[in-house]
């Protein structure tokens, strides 16, 4: 499988420490979130550099363009406002629930427009929009942990389970949840575990509380921060095995293992239309791309 890196370095000027997953040992928190713009441009953010970055597929040698975020951040995602403009959202962790900002890939600027503070003490890990632009939250620890929209959709997962990320099968007008039974630690633990849990969309009327989330697969042994949907499957890093995984959403939910020597603590992950799957790594700083056409 042939992959393509691009290398991305900040100090840590937040200080944060270093964390365990499960057994596999520290990791710190550099770049945690990676979303795909269109099939040329991505953007990623860098969690203890307090910075997110637009980055080119065809550009190798860094970011193109790199803005202050004003708080930590986990997940990032985006929402086309037109050919150039681009509306970002980044999760606040325990800081805020989340931060919106603009970015125009033609001028070369983002800028923030604003941030959102929390309803309660929650750390907000995941943020996805939704095909009609709704902003939806993975709040997975502390007070409240819930899956939320700001259409004023509210869920709970049952315990132990805490939501990471969401992502949108389009087609289908699903949305998909993965959750882990276990946080990061500052020291070593036991084996974390996977959820993966689907909701129908009500189009076009988006009409939320009538119905649960429904939990459709586990897998053991595992942890996931980051879900997209491409082909038929949910795709996912596992940080507890520097792996991604695919797993088909037919009945039988066939699971595929891709492993590689360039996946290093695998933290988000983002597809883009044509197939090429970004995945950034918090052990490498950097973000590697492979085409999931060829992958399986």
């Amino acid at each position: 499988m042939d992959t393509y890196r691009y290398e991305w370095k900040e100090p840590n000027r937040r200080n944060t420490p270093p964390l365990h997953i499960a057994k596999h040992g520290t990791r710190y928190s550099t770049l945690t979130g990676v979303y795909w713009l269109d099939n040329e441009y991505f953007v990623v953010n860098h969690r203890s550099g307090l910075r997110v970055a637009l980055f080119s597929k065809q550009h190798r040698a860094g970011p193109l363009l790199v803005a202050e975020i004003p708080h930590l951040t986990d997940d990032i995602s985006a929402k086309k406002i037109d050919d150039q403009i681009w509306e970002i959202a980044v999760s606040g962790c325990w800081d805020c629930a989340y931060s919106l900002f603009e970015i125009n890939v033609a001028s070369r600027s983002i800028k923030i427009l604003e941030t959102c503070a929390s309803k309660d003490h929650t750390f907000c890990h995941g943020v996805g929009y939704d095909n009609s632009g709704i902003l939806w939250m993975a709040m997975h620890t502390g007070k409240n942990p819930r899956i939320e929209n700001i259409a004023g959709g509210v869920w709970k997962l049952p315990k132990p389970w805490g939501a990471r990320d969401i992502c949108f099968d389009d087609l289908h007008q699903k949305a998909y949840a993965v959750a882990v039974n276990s946080n990061p630690k500052l020291t070593s633990y036991g084996n974390a575990s996977i959820s993966i849990w689907e909701y129908h969309l009500d189009e076009p009327k988006r009409i939320f509380f009538k119905q649960k989330w429904k939990k459709i697969i586990e897998i053991d042994n595992a942890h996931t921060d980051a879900c997209a949907v491409y082909d038929g499957k949910i795709w996912l890093p596992d940080q507890s095995n520097d792996r991604v995984l695919a797993v088909t959403l037919t009945e039988d939910h066939s699971t595929y293992i891709i492993n590689h020597k360039d996946f290093d603590f695998p933290h988000g992950l983002s597809i883009s239309d044509e197939g090429m799957v970004a995945v950034s790594n918090y052990g490498s700083s950097d973000v590697i791309l492979f085409d999931a056409n060829n992958a399986l």
